[in-house]
């Protein structure tokens, strides 16, 4: 090879290494991409919990972004028996008693209820970089009193709501046309007015039974749904979504009903499902146990008949998990299912007394245009205060 192209060979080689080693070398870190002020507390939730979900999922974020840190939050869900033992002990070591949540431990500082939580942590934030260290602890305010009295008027605000569904289902078409039936049933079975009271009451016993633990099971499905979402907003939107459906749908149905035509209204239950319904209740009631028989037929039926009263159940079960915690949630559950069977126990009332069930037909039939308006104001009620409580 000649010196000159063994030269610029050379040349070339040490150009090409040189390259190789620029590219190979570590990156330098962009100011301030890993090492950001880290700032640790103990925060006690919900799951599901629409305030707690707030500030956990969207302010913090909001929060660490203006302030450029982090912020490293051990999260307990409170409803949990482990979660509520940890918070009462973590409380009783600063001779503090559990009322109400979310709570927030961070530093020296606890800071009870949504207000007091919004509030005190953007100021914790700016003491902690301004002087490398927590807020010294603070006086106590009245964080938890204002606390407990959001809490109470959610649930206040919630109870009204709540009981006006249950009796609006209870006077649903579904639910009214099956326990007519029911009573004619029994009537062609039971002559004694004795045998109609406990067939009746253990019907609607049944009823309340079924209804009940269906609203806990829904409750939990809830609660574990919010816990893999990591935000309340999308069941939010799917409440407010279905009431603004129903509500159209109800308004529909009553101008059908209106013109004589409630056959061909859409929010019923299909024929097949209505002659499942009327198959329980007669092989039921061939037992000898025929108060045991009630019983299960009327349990049975409510179940069926969930898929067309589930219009008006599912929903309010959503905005009562929306609007207040979940432990109270479950009392406004036991006084929609109250309500739920006022009307039937109603019906059962006036059927032993004598008024035949071909009248009280007739009757809910003159008055079903008035039983879907106010169904369909139910559901736009329902699709803003979700977003209101």
């Amino acid at each position: 090879m000649r010196p000159g192209r063994a030269v610029s060979a050379k040349l070339s080689f040490l150009a090409i290494f040189s390259i190789l080693s620029l590219t190979s070398l570590p990156s330098q870190p962009q100011e301030n991409s890993f090492f950001r002020t880290e700032i640790r507390g103990i925060y006690f939730t919900e799951t599901g919990c629409s305030h707690c979900d707030a500030f956990l999922y969207v302010q913090k974020a909001k929060l660490e972004q203006t302030y450029n840190v982090s912020i490293v939050l051990e999260t307990h869900d409170i409803l949990s028996a482990e979660g509520y033992a940890a918070c009462v002990e973590m409380l009783r070591q600063h001779r503090l008693k559990f009322t109400v949540f979310p709570v927030l431990f961070i530093g020296s500082n606890i800071y009870r209820g949504s207000s007091a939580v919004e509030e005190n942590m953007p100021q914790e934030i700016e003491y902690f970089l301004a002087h490398g260290s927590y807020r010294p602890a603070l006086l106590r305010t009245n964080e938890l009193a204002e606390g407990s009295d959001q809490s109470d008027k959610a649930f206040g605000a919630s109870i009204i709501p709540s009981i006006l569904a249950g009796l609006l289902d209870g006077i649903n078409p579904c639910a009214f046309s099956t326990m007519l039936f029911f009573l004619s049933f029994i009537a062609l079975r039971r002559k004694d007015r004795r045998s109609l009271v406990w067939v009746g009451l253990a019907f609607i016993l049944a009823v309340f039974v079924a209804y009940f633990l269906i609203g806990l099971g829904f409750l939990g499905a809830l609660r574990r749904f919010l816990s893999e979402k990591r935000f309340s907003l999308y069941v939010d939107i799917f409440v407010s979504t279905l009431a603004a459906i129903f509500a159209a749908l109800n308004v529909r149905d009553a101008i059908i009903a209106g013109r004589g035509r409630s056959s061909e209204s859409i929010l019923q239950m299909p024929l097949f499902m209505k002659r499942i319904n009327h198959s329980f209740i007669r092989y039921f009631n061939q037992l000898p146990l025929y108060i045991l028989g009630a019983a299960l037929s009327g349990f049975l039926v409510s179940v069926i008949e969930l898929a067309c009263t589930g219009q008006i159940y599912l929903p309010t079960i959503a905005y009562m998990n929306q609007s207040v915690r979940s432990s109270r949630s479950i009392l406004l559950l036991l006084m929609y299912n109250i309500a739920f069977i006022v009307p039937l126990g109603l019906v059962f009332v006036l059927y032993l007394f004598g008024l035949g069930h071909e009248k009280i037909r007739q009757w809910y039939g003159a008055h079903l245009v008035l039983v879907r308006i106010c169904s369909a104001l139910f559901f736009v009620a329902l699709g803003v205060l979700v977003w209101i409580t």
